[in-house]
């Protein structure tokens, strides 16, 4: 029964019509089209087929032409999971929003190493795919690209970063002139530190914010497009986890990512429904002075417009709505950059362009990908630098660790939804259309609308200046509607003599740009309108382009909020249908619906407060999920060697194929006691195709608790058997009593910590040192019976779980001793050989 995947692959054809009928001489049209319309009733049942064989959990609910089709468990543990945070974020928006911030703060305390670390690795990782396998394509050898490019890089712009550089395209680095380790060091100019600024923010939204994204995208689309397995995220652990991937294990990676592409949405459309108030404030399509209860219903509005605009995309497809709705967003933004670059000081934009290549290619690609500030995060009394001149100690919570945990937390999300449109291209060119591109535009955008925002700011700090100096009045040239922006004086020059008596040339080379605003960080929305409000010529315009500008800006920012709830929809209703995408479109619906009322519900209940709290429990979400993207690295690789071995040789073995050729141990690390929640959860009716591997083994169970309460048991065994040979024997007993001495040691110091902390380091020290005697033996069984794996694996399972590793040792030793050799079989069968049938068959 075992038959090649990719021989299964169904190849979709246009549904019959009178156009497209090719009609044989002498034969009945109406008959040819019933047999076409056989055909895609065939195609539609062999995909239901090949769908179905994964064998995964699945309620199937016949609706009209198609089916509801859903994965109960993966389905009911995101909707529990998402709906009782909200739960608790709306019944306490501001103790929930504090309690996850804090546990943010100590996550980014403990593990910016790990952050920061993986953060290059995962970078480096692809430029050596695209290097290695750049050639290797998502899908057959001779597939095309679904999407031409400009489409495709707008569908990637919109899932992936459009909506942020909206939002940050101004204040973030107007933010970042101050509080980092390069502003606070006590001898940077101004020039310096705002060129700093603009550097840090292109670092958070250059190539290493997408290394993440296509990691999820090249293994989602390998697995997909390349082996026909399911569109989730738990085929891209296949090669590691084989068909255990298909059971409980899978259920829950893709309910986890449910949870973290739901939550990450409703932040957004929550957050994105503050900005687009803060715009029609703006350009007064609603009062300033609006009252709290009519603000919400305003919030509430933006939210159900962009939820139920988002759903008739999602429902329309992916190669209608969202291919749409993807161009007309990108070309708006691109109208809004054109205007800006042209309008504003362009020579200085140009400058600051090339400029912030040099420093983005010497700052940026080492220093700043690895930098940690190790000495700024230390309070007072831990080593604080006592001349005052160190970063903010939340600095790094607040900014790169929060963008690295977000880039994480939408990996799924953007990586499915890249990977889904990309079937037919190679990897390399992905790699080029997710890091040179957005890279280029990243810098263009910042460059621009950055630029102008901290020239703006800049000036106005002058207006302060000379207003000080010419009126002894800081706010002489303030604007009435606004006390951080400054009317320009619409004059070419203005002599004046300056506070250090020097004669001074105020110099407006600019007219009609006015007025200019400081940066108010309590309000950092209105950043991003106040750069367009400037634009107040013509003069004889009452408003001038400004809230021109700013309407379009509305516009095209609502149009990115629905870009990424349809494609966050889209993602979510493949992960809950177990990546069946021909799924009933009432499910894309309900997930659609899912997001606008979470977003509406926390906006009530909680307001900012809680939909910033969710947004941290999102951001959280992103330290268990860079484990994913390392075990993922792994099956890239993996499914890259088979895929390159099957062009070259010309053979098509799948990845089932290659992953049962392979030698593994008898009771996978996965395996054993966890098969319990298999049964438990298929109410004891495991599906056939997992109901060998998933069967409950007394003996594993009980030496599951047997390696926890006394380890020396299992230890002594695996030993024994190992290294049978008498002069190995005092050998084995000073390792099973060493082990012994240190197991005990670290539960005992573990248990102390309260008495002291030291007892921790301590604790940690000695749980090493034990776990580096059970990887020594792993790696030699592991070894001897040419078992696929590395030492890393063999410690960190020795390390975290080592009941399941003293139990898949003393297993896979056992079955090695029960089982008879080749020498053993022939012996067997000698006697048994009568010479008359040898002469007969030799005749």
């Amino acid at each position: 029964k075992k038959v090649s995947r990719m021989e299964e692959s169904v190849e979709v054809k246009p549904p019959a019509t009178e156009d497209n009928i090719e009609v044989k001489p002498g034969s009945d049209p109406t008959e040819f089209a019933k047999e076409t319309a056989k055909d895609d009733v065939d195609e539609k049942a062999d995909a239901i087929l090949h769908h179905e064989k994964f064998g995964m959990r699945e309620i199937v609910i016949p609706l009209g032409e198609k089916e509801i089709r859903f994965n109960p468990l993966t389905s009911l543990f995101a909707i529990a999971f998402l709906w009782g945070l909200a739960a608790w974020c709306m019944s306490d928006p501001e103790g929930s929003r504090d309690k996850l911030v804090e546990f943010r703060g100590d996550v980014a305390e403990l593990f910016t190493w790990f952050y920061v670390g993986t953060n290059p690795a995962f970078m480096f990782f692809i430029i050596w795919v695209a290097y290695r396998f750049g050639d290797i394509r998502l899908g057959t050898k001779d597939s095309t690209p679904e999407f031409d490019d400009i489409t495709y890089f707008s569908m990637l712009f919109s899932a992936g970063i459009g909506v942020g550089l909206f939002f940050y395209g101004v204040a973030e680095p107007l933010w970042h002139r101050g509080s980092h380790w390069f502003a606070e060091s006590g001898y940077r100019a101004q020039d310096e530190i705002d060129m700093f600024a603009l550097n840090l923010t292109v670092f958070h939204w250059g190539i290493t914010g997408w290394s993440q994204y296509l990691i999820v995208a090249i293994c989602a689309g390998l697995a997909s497009f390349r082996f026909n397995l399911p569109m989730t995220l738990r085929s891209c652990f296949y090669p590691m986890l084989g068909d255990y991937a298909w059971g409980w294990i899978g259920d829950v990676i893709d309910g986890y990512t449910i949870v973290t592409t739901v939550a990450g949405v409703c932040t957004s459309l929550g957050l994105g429904a503050f900005q687009i108030a803060a715009g029609l404030k703006r350009v007064g399509a609603i009062d300033k002075d609006i009252s709290e209860d009519d603000l919400t219903d305003v919030h509430l509005y933006s939210i159900w417009i962009i939820t139920a605009l988002a759903t008739i995309s999602v429902v329309s497809g992916i190669g209608v709505g969202i291919k749409y709705l993807s161009q007309i967003a990108f070309g708006l933004g691109q109208l809004l950059l054109f205007w800006v670059f042209t309008m504003e000081k362009t020579n200085y934009i140009l400058n600051l362009m090339v400029q912030e290549i040099g420093y983005y290619f010497q700052w940026t690609i080492f220093q700043m990908n690895f930098h940690t500030d190790a000495f700024g995060q230390l309070n007072h009394g831990e080593g604080r630098a006592v001349d005052g001149n160190s970063a903010a100690t939340w600095f790094m919570d607040a900014w790169t660790i929060f963008y690295i945990g977000w880039w994480v937390a939408w990996a799924a999300f953007v990586g499915l939804f890249i990977a889904r449109v990309s079937k037919g291209r190679t990897i390399r060119s992905i790699i080029f259309f997710s890091y040179a591109c957005p890279l280029v535009y990243t810098i263009l955008w910042f460059c621009v609308f950055g630029g102008v925002g901290l020239r703006q700011v800049r000036q106005a700090e002058e207006l302060q200046e000379m207003g000080l100096a010419m009126h002894n009045n800081s706010d002489f040239f303030q604007n009435s509607e606004d006390d951080f922006c400054y009317d320009v004086p619409q004059v070419p020059e203005i002599s004046y003599t300056g506070l250090d008596n020097s004669t001074k040339t105020f110099s407006n080379t600019l007219m009609g740009v006015t007025p200019v605003c400081l940066f108010n960080s309590g309000d950092d929305q209105t950043a991003w309108f106040n750069v367009l409000n400037s634009f107040s010529y013509p003069n004889d315009f009452t408003n001038g382009l400004g809230s021109f500008l700013s309407w379009v800006s509305i516009f095209s920012l609502s149009i990115y909020f629905i870009t990424s709830s349809d494609s966050g929809s889209l993602v979510v209703d493949n992960l809950a249908s177990n990546g069946f995408e021909d799924a009933h479109w009432i499910q894309r619906v309900f997930w659609a619906f899912t997001e606008g009322g979470a977003a509406s519900a926390l906006l009530v209940s909680g307001g900012q407060s809680a939909l910033r709290a969710l947004q941290a429990a999102s951001i959280l979400s992103g330290l268990p999920f860079t484990f994913f993207l390392i075990v993922m690295c792994q099956s890239i690789v993996k499914m890259c060697t088979v895929a390159e071995e099957n062009d070259k040789e010309d053979t098509n073995v799948t990845l089932e194929e290659d992953y049962h050729r392979k030698r593994t141990f008898a009771m996978p690390i996965f395996g054993g006691i966890f098969n319990i929640f298999e049964v438990v959860l298929s109410f004891g009716k495991v599906h056939e195709k997992r109901a060998e591997i998933s069967q409950i083994n007394g003996q594993e169970v009980s030496g599951f608790f047997t390696a926890i309460l006394a380890p020396f048991i299992p230890l002594n065994k695996i030993y024994s058997m190992a290294r049978p040979k008498a002069a190995d024997s005092m050998g084995n007993k000073f390792w099973v009593i060493t082990y012994t001495i240190f197991y005990y040691l670290t539960v005992g110091l573990f248990c102390s910590i309260g008495k002291s902390p030291a007892f921790r380091g301590i604790g940690w020290s000695t749980m090493a040192i034990a776990a580096c005697i059970l990887c020594a033996i792993r790696s030699t069984v592991r070894s001897n019976n040419k078992i696929e794996g590395n030492v890393v694996a063999d410690f960190i399972c020795s390390m975290f779980i080592w009941p399941q590793v003293l139990v898949q040792l003393e297993k896979e030793l056992t079955e090695k001793n029960n089982t008879p050799t080749e020498e053993d079989e022939v012996g067997k069968e000698e006697p048994a050989v009568e010479k008359p049938k040898v002469e007969e068959a030799s005749a």
